[in-house]
């Protein structure tokens, strides 16, 4: 009884995870689409039931059985995505990704990777920017050589 509520509870808070890490990468004109959270939280219930199924399995198969789990999703989210481009297959692909985590049980960790996500996301333009100007700054510093 214990199992199915512990099942019950990945469950839940895999597609609350997915369907956040859906919505905290959305842009302004995508907010009103909300086809991707529903399928992000799809992908993400779907790799956690099946990493949650085989996480309660005996010992003697369990270890078979997880990585099979986990191969079978990464290929079949990978079946599924050919057609995106890359910044939406990645974002599908984590969303896969913070199922497997959920399903193995660690449930504070997919919350974590899903900040540290949220937050790549969010500030990898000025952080490049920075890069970019911090360049051409000293490229101007240097004196031009004279021949």
């Amino acid at each position: 009884m214990f199992g199915f509520i512990a099942f019950a509870f990945k469950l839940i808070f895999a597609a609350i995870l997915g369907g956040a890490f859906s919505y905290i990468t959305k842009t302004n004109s995508e907010a009103e689409d909300h086809s991707a959270m529903v399928n992000m939280a799809m992908v993400s219930v779907l790799a956690t039931s099946l990493v949650g199924l085989t996480v309660q399995l005996p010992n003697d198969f369990r270890g078979f059985a997880v990585g099979a789990a986990i191969f079978t999703v990464l290929h079949v989210t990978n079946s599924i995505i050919k057609l995106e481009n890359l910044s939406q297959r990645l974002q599908i692909l984590f969303a896969s990704i913070i199922g497997i985590i959920v399903g193995v049980g660690y449930i504070l960790q997919a919350v974590v990777l899903c900040f540290i996500l949220f937050m790549i996301l969010n500030n990898s333009r000025a952080l490049m920017s920075s890069f970019v100007s911090d360049t051409k700054d000293n490229s101007d510093l240097t004196p031009p050589e004279n021949s």
